[in-house]
């Protein structure tokens, strides 16, 4: 573990340094997700290789390559995520602190916590492929592309002029309002099956961690009280549910 905090620390670093290269803090946005790419490589290189682990670090790779090239064409040449922007402004003179402090040093962190199942995995003694790690493998697959889908329906959606204005409600998007979210959650949950043992079941903490941020934190409540006044969003999350299909709705405003 100690390689892997140091590799996640040269990680952070290089995002702030990069930030303060291109006046953007949202490009942690991007270096979050390959974090992961760089825990599974160096926690695979430090431990006796098996297939259940190079399984595991192609499926990491394969999600964090795809959201890190998903969220990095959609900010391209575009202005800095607002939510980096009003953290700047309520920073003020010490933003450049502060933004170490609580954007990069604190991802770096979470990237830590969340990655406990993925870091484990690799160090423990994965050797069988059975049957737990086929469902867990069939379940992130589904999860997988659940969060895909939701992507690029969203992304279609966005580039549509016609759709100016309006909240996407369509495909993924019809069934939860936070499909990708979904996704992104069963993904890591599934990864934590699929390492489950004696000596890993305690690594629970870090899908758990990224659970209750998404749905209290950093995912979930920013949207929800951007569309709090919208009655389009009210009516629309009156009949759908937040992230569980099929489970009644509640009430969206903050």
């Amino acid at each position: 573990m100690t390689l892997i905090a140091f590799g996640i620390l040269a990680l952070v670093h290089f995002g702030f340094w990069l930030a303060l290269r291109t006046g953007k803090l949202d490009v942690m946005d991007v270096l979050w997700s390959l974090g992961f790419v760089l825990v599974g490589i160096l926690g695979y290189a430090q431990n006796y290789p098996t297939t259940p682990k190079a399984i595991l670090l192609f499926i990491v790779t394969l999600w964090g390559l795809r959201l890190g090239w998903h969220i990095f064409k959609r900010a391209h040449g575009k202005p800095e995520d607002p939510r980096y922007t009003a953290m700047r402004a309520e920073w003020g003179a010490d933003w450049k602190r502060e933004a170490y402090k609580k954007v990069f040093l604190s991802q770096g962190a979470a990237l830590f916590v969340v990655s406990l199942p993925l870091q484990l995995g690799m160090s423990s003694e994965l050797e069988r492929f059975g049957a737990k790690q086929m469902l867990a493998l069939l379940v992130w697959a589904a999860a997988f592309a659940l969060e895909v889908w939701s992507d690029r329906h969203l992304a279609k959606f966005k580039a549509d002029p016609a759709n100016r204005g309006l909240i996407c409600m369509s495909g993924p998007w019809s069934y939860v309002r936070f499909p990708n979210y979904l996704g992104e959650i069963t993904m890591w949950w599934a990864i934590y099956f699929y390492i489950f043992g004696f000596w890993t079941a305690w690594t629970f903490v870090g899908p758990a961690a990224l659970t209750y941020a998404i749905v209290k934190i950093t995912g979930i409540p920013p949207i929800e009280a951007r569309y709090r006044d919208r009655a389009d969003y009210q009516a629309y999350a009156a009949r759908v549910p937040r992230l569980i299909p099929f489970l009644r709705p509640r009430r969206a405003t903050v």
